[in-house]
C-alpha cells in the first residue's frame, strides 16, 4: 500500500472520530441537541466531505488531529453543568408559540423582510445598474455586480447596509415563528419569505454567503423554539428527509447563481460543467486541503505553497471588526488571506478554515486553551437557555452559534463589524417582542 492511501485511510478514520466525539458529548449532556455535539458534526461533515469530493487532493492527518483537538477542548467544558436540573427548568417553560407566534413578532418578520427586499434593490440600482438591464438580463446583473466587487469599484451604499441586516432579521424571526407552529398551520408563506431577501441578494449581487448563513439562522430559530417544546431532539428521519427535499431545491438556485459569473454565454456544454464543477467543489471543499498545506508549512516545512506567516496578532483574526472599531488600520486583503491554494483543475480558492486565525492569533497551544474557554462560553448560553424562561440573549446567542459554528470552515463570523451589530440590534429586538403582549 503507497502513502497516498495509507493517509487517506488515517483521515477517514479521524474524521470518523468527531461523530465519536459528539456520540460522548451528547452522553455527557444527554441529548443530541448541544453546542459540543453540533460543532464536532459540523467538522465531521467539514473533513470527510473534502475527504471524498476533493480525493486527490494531499490532507495531511496532523492538520485533521489538530481540528479533532481543538474539538474535544471546546466539548470539556460540557461535564461543568449539571444538566438534569437545566432541562427539569426547561419542562417548566411555556411553549414557543406563547413567546414567538404572535402577532407583534409576525408584524416584525414581514416588516423586516419587505424592508430586506426594497434595500437590496436599491442598493443594486445604486452601483449604475438600471431596472432595463434587470429586466433584460436578470441572470447577468449578478455577474456584473460581482465584477464591480472585485474590482473595487462598489460604492458604499445605506441601502445596502439595512437591507444586508434586515436580511439577518428576518431569518432569526422567520426560524422562531416557523418553528414555533404546529403542522395544522400554514408554514410555507413563513419559509419563503424567511429567504426572499438572502436570495435576492445571492441573484442579484451574486454572492452565496448571506444565503447559507441565513439558513442556519433559520434552523437555530428553530431548534431554540424545539426547545421550549420540550423537544430536545437534533435531527430525526422528518427531519433529514425535508433537508434532502430542501437541498434538491435550492442547488439549481446555487447554480443559476454560478451562471449569473458569465458561465451561461459559453456555447460548450462540457466547458460548461467544468466551470460549474470548479465552483462546486471549489466552495465546498477547498478549506480542508488549504489549511492542511498552511498547517504543514507552519509546522513541518513541507506544502505546495508559501504564505505569510504571522505569529502571535492576539486576537486579530478571530476578533478583527472591534480591533477595526477600536482605529486598527492594518492593511487586510479583500478576502483576508491573498494566498490562492491550487491543486490540480478543480481545487482553488482562499478559505483557511477558522483555525489559522486561531493559530495565528494565539499560536497552536493557545489556541486549545482559547478553545476551552470559548467551549464554556456556549454550553453557558446554552445552559442559560434551558434554564431561563424569557431570556432574549440566550435565545440570539444559541441562534448564532448555530451560523457561525457552520461558518467556522470559512473564517471567524467576527471579522465583519456588521454582525456584533445585527446581533445586538436583534438582542434588543428579540427583548422587546418577547416582552410585549399583544
Amino acid at each position: 500500500m503507497d502513502d497516498f492511501w495509507l493517509i487517506k485511510i488515517v483521515n477517514f478514520l479521524l474524521s470518523s472520530l468527531f461523530l465519536l466525539g459528539a456520540w460522548c458529548s451528547r452522553k455527557i449532556v444527554g441529548v443530541w441537541l448541544n453546542p459540543a455535539s453540533i460543532f464536532l458534526l459540523f467538522w465531521f461533515f467539514y473533513t470527510a466531505f473534502p475527504l471524498v469530493v476533493a480525493f486527490e487532493a494531499p490532507v495531511s492527518p496532523w492538520s485533521i488531529a489538530y481540528i479533532l483537538s481543538f474539538c474535544f477542548a471546546f466539548s470539556l467544558s460540557s461535564f461543568l453543568f449539571r444538566w438534569p436540573v437545566a432541562f427539569e427548568l426547561n419542562q417548566n417553560k411555556p411553549a414557543a408559540k406563547y413567546y414567538f407566534d404572535r402577532p407583534l413578532i409576525i408584524a416584525a418578520f414581514y416588516t423586516a423582510a419587505s424592508f430586506a427586499l426594497l434595500m437590496t434593490f436599491l442598493g443594486v440600482l445604486k452601483q449604475g445598474i438600471s431596472i432595463a438591464q434587470i429586466l433584460a438580463n436578470p441572470i447577468a446583473v449578478g455577474g456584473i455586480y460581482a465584477g464591480k466587487r472585485y474590482s473595487g469599484e462598489i460604492v458604499n451604499s445605506i441601502y445596502s447596509q439595512l437591507g444586508l441586516q434586515c436580511c439577518y432579521y428576518t431569518a432569526v424571526l422567520g426560524g422562531l415563528i416557523y418553528g414555533s407552529r404546529d403542522k395544522s398551520k400554514i408554514k410555507i408563506v413563513i419559509l419563503i419569505f424567511s429567504f426572499l431577501p438572502a436570495l435576492l441578494v445571492m441573484f442579484m449581487q451574486s454572492a452565496k454567503g448571506l444565503f447559507f448563513f441565513s439558513v442556519f439562522l433559520f434552523i437555530g430559530g428553530i431548534l431554540v423554539a424545539r426547545i421550549y417544546n420540550k423537544n430536545l431532539t437534533l435531527l430525526n428521519y422528518a427531519n433529514i428527509r425535508s433537508l434532502c427535499w430542501y437541498g434538491a431545491l435550492v442547488l439549481p438556485l446555487i447554480l443559476v447563481s454560478f451562471l449569473s459569473r458569465g458561465i451561461y454565454q459559453l456555447n460548450d456544454a462540457s466547458v460548461i460543467f467544468d466551470r460549474l464543477r470548479y465552483y462546486l467543489v471549489t466552495y465546498s471543499s477547498v478549506h480542508l486541503p488549504a489549511f492542511s498545506d498552511w498547517f504543514s508549512e507552519r509546522y513541518f516545512d513541507d506544502s505546495l505553497m508559501s504564505y505569510r506567516q504571522d505569529i502571535f496578532t492576539t486576537g486579530f483574526y478571530t476578533f478583527m471588526s472591534f480591533f477595526q472599531l477600536a482605529g486598527d488600520d492594518r492593511f487586510v486583503p479583500m478576502g483576508i488571506y491573498d494566498e490562492y491554494y491550487e491543486y490540480g483543475a478543480f481545487i482553488k480558492g482562499n478559505l483557511y478554515t477558522v483555525f489559522r486565525g486561531f493559530i495565528t492569533d494565539f499560536t497552536l497551544p493557545g489556541s486549545l486553551l482559547f478553545a476551552l474557554v470559548l467551549g464554556y462560553v456556549c454550553n453557558l448560553g446554552y445552559w442559560r437557555l434551558l434554564c431561563h424562561r424569557n431570556s432574549a440573549f440566550a435565545v440570539v446567542f444559541f441562534i448564532y452559534f448555530i451560523a457561525m459554528a457552520y461558518q467556522t470552515y470559512v473564517i471567524s463570523s467576527l471579522t465583519w463589524l456588521t454582525l456584533p451589530l445585527v446581533f445586538l440590534v436583534q438582542w434588543f429586538v428579540v427583548y422587546f417582542l418577547m416582552k410585549v403582549r399583544t
